[in-house]
């Protein structure tokens, strides 16, 4: 009887079947239903959707009504060096209320206001002069 060596045939399957693992995934077109539809891509930042502050100088601001989009901010444009000098109030703390500017740990902060809810309230800022201007916040939904 004639023996056929079975090393080299199971050697050889063993081989496709890791090879088989390591071949790259046909990708398959996204479909319309179930929750992964939904989800961003791997290749999408966490941030690509978010939007950015709302940018504004203290002299622009004077009478005025800011609308700001709720989950943004209302950040003030003030001279460089002189972002620890402004104040600010809301009557509403929660609509928006104001975040004090300045440097903190090797980073200097422009002031602003955060929005928190949908709504109106009046604020005033202050600066370093000693000037008051009062305007309002209007939080805006998206």
């Amino acid at each position: 009887m004639k023996r056929t060596p079975l090393l080299p045939v199971v050697v050889a399957v063993a081989a496709a079947i890791v090879l088989a693992g390591c071949a790259p995934e046909t990708p398959s077109a996204p479909t319309s239903d179930g929750p992964s539809a939904s989800a961003p891509s791997p290749s999408e930042s966490p941030i690509e959707g978010a939007l950015p502050p709302t940018f504004v100088a203290p002299d622009e601001l004077a009478g005025t009504d800011v609308k700001v989009i709720l989950g943004t901010a209302l950040v003030l444009t003030v001279p460089d060096a002189s972002e620890a000098e402004w104040t600010g109030t809301t009557a509403d703390v929660a609509i928006a209320e104001f975040s004090p500017g300045g440097p903190s740990e090797g980073a200097v902060y422009r002031p602003g206001f955060i929005v928190r809810e949908v709504g109106s309230t009046s604020a005033t800022l202050t600066g370093a002069d000693g000037r008051t201007i009062a305007f309002t916040i209007t939080v805006v939904p998206y």
